[in-house]
């Protein structure tokens, strides 16, 4: 599944909703979905957020792996802030570190792509039906 995005506000709700649709569709768990469904919520988010340009959301399975990837054009690679209880921001990347198996972000380096751009992706454990 590949999806790209405006720049909106909107960006977030329709990549959950697309992401939801597909895992459900490849017959994974609920589980699976909600938390994906969530932590791709939150890159969208930061990525509307941090960058001026259009968000691209790749999901891709393979042998019991869910990994999406969400790439934007600012260029800063994300490190995840200390969570305290009394801010009202900065959790994103914590509940991506938290609930993914893993996690990462490079910046795009190939010229013949799109220079100056990043990634940011997380992998899930895929439980089938």
């Amino acid at each position: 599944c590949h999806l790209h995005l405006t720049n909106n506000p909107r960006a977030p709700r329709i990549a959950r909703r697309t992401i939801r649709t597909a895992l459900l569709d490849y017959n994974c768990s609920r589980e699976l979905a909600d938390t994906a469904e969530l932590l791709t919520s939150e890159l969208v988010s930061n990525a509307v957020k941090h960058s001026d340009g259009p968000v691209t959301v790749r999901l891709r399975t393979r042998a019991g792996v869910v990994r999406i990837g969400v790439m934007d054009d600012h260029p800063e690679l994300p490190a995840p802030l200390p969570c305290t209880p009394d801010e009202d921001f900065g959790r994103g990347l914590y509940l991506v570190d938290t609930l993914a198996s893993a996690w990462g972000r490079y910046p795009i380096t190939d010229p013949s792509r799109t220079p100056g751009w990043k990634v940011v992706w997380f992998e899930l454990t895929a439980d089938r039906e």
